[in-house]
């Protein structure tokens, strides 16, 4: 389903290989408030979650108002980001942020706190964090729940 372990240098811990579970990724999530942002243009903040072993966790916020859907792909990926996940967001963007290695889970609705631990957990694919209106159909799960970064292929969401 998901995969949390991604190879990574660049970690806050230093500890990404840790051998209790090697988790080690850079979660990016557009918010507004607590919230996960309804759609990826409009958000003012980039909310930047970087896991280490068990639950360590840091986060930091990034603001970019004003900045257009290119120069917020520009930034994402210069935060070294793994995983986007996010609310309503174009094919073309999502292609964009795919193309330079980012895996994007979008349309996805919810508290911050609520989506990481369902992320984590393996339960984001629950109808609660859908955005009204994006029921899953067959063939859902391969695209909003992308194979990890360096894979090729376009595809949208559902």
């Amino acid at each position: 389903y998901f995969s949390s372990q991604v190879d990574s240098p660049e970690c806050w811990h230093g500890n990404c290989n840790a051998p209790l579970q090697g988790v080690c990724m850079k979660i990016a999530i557009p918010v507004s408030g607590n919230r996960v942002s309804t759609v990826f243009d409009a958000a003012d903040e980039l909310l930047l979650i970087e896991t280490g072993p068990g639950n360590a966790q840091q986060r930091s916020k990034a603001v970019w108002v004003g900045e257009n859907a290119v120069g917020r792909t520009a930034r994402i990926r210069e935060m070294k980001v793994h995983i986007l996940i996010c609310g309503a967001m174009s094919a073309a963007v999502e292609r964009m942020l795919e193309a330079t290695g980012v895996r994007v889970i979008s349309f996805v609705r919810g508290t911050v706190d609520e989506v990481l631990d369902a992320f984590h957990n393996g339960k984001l694919g629950e109808e609660r964090f859908f955005l009204p209106g994006c029921a899953p159909c067959e063939g859902w799960e391969q695209q909003r729940h992308r194979q990890g970064p360096g894979r090729t292929g376009g595809g949208g969401s559902a």
